[in-house]
């Protein structure tokens, strides 16, 4: 259904990778966890995911989220080698976490967390009136990431 949306042009969707196995540990602590797990490939989760993107017809983002919200600074580097950017999430869905001004919201819209998908759906609907009145608005990351990059390229053309 969220995909159809998309292709309609009814939302704009940001799609973001988020790792291909998404390995996690019932028994290990956080800070071993999920991509932090023993023997995780870090190439393989990020372009297998990107490569899989592709083949069904999604265009990966410049964004990056870490399976759990997991991550420590050896792994943050590693995914801005790739040309990525991390971001995380105070408003999951599914969890039961509610948007505030300012939120990144966060919905798994592949299939493994209908509850966030749906709930996603009635915040969208439950706003009509004031996402018309312009009073409630979605922004898009991409488009903070533009005016970061057009700030750069004027500074450095005076």
């Amino acid at each position: 259904m969220v995909k159809k949306m998309h292709a309609e042009h009814q939302i704009n969707i940001t799609w973001i990778n988020h790792s291909y196995n998404h390995r996690v540990s019932p028994t290990l602590p956080l800070k071993n966890n999920f991509l932090l797990l023993p023997g995780t490939n870090i190439n393989f989760e990020v372009l297998e995911t990107e490569k899989s993107m592709l083949k069904n017809g999604l265009l990966p983002s410049v964004f990056f989220r870490f399976p759990g919200l997991v991550s420590d600074r050896q792994l943050v580097f590693k995914i801005t080698d790739f040309g990525l950017i991390p971001v995380g999430s105070d408003a999951w869905l599914a969890k039961g976490q509610k948007p505030q001004a300012g939120s990144i919201v966060l919905i798994h819209g592949n299939g493994n967390e209908p509850v966030g998908v749906n709930d996603f759906i009635k915040l969208i609907h439950s706003k009509t009136k004031a996402i018309a009145k312009k009073e409630w608005l979605l922004y898009d990351l991409r488009e903070s990431v533009d005016k970061e990059f057009e700030n750069k390229s004027d500074s450095t053309a005076q």
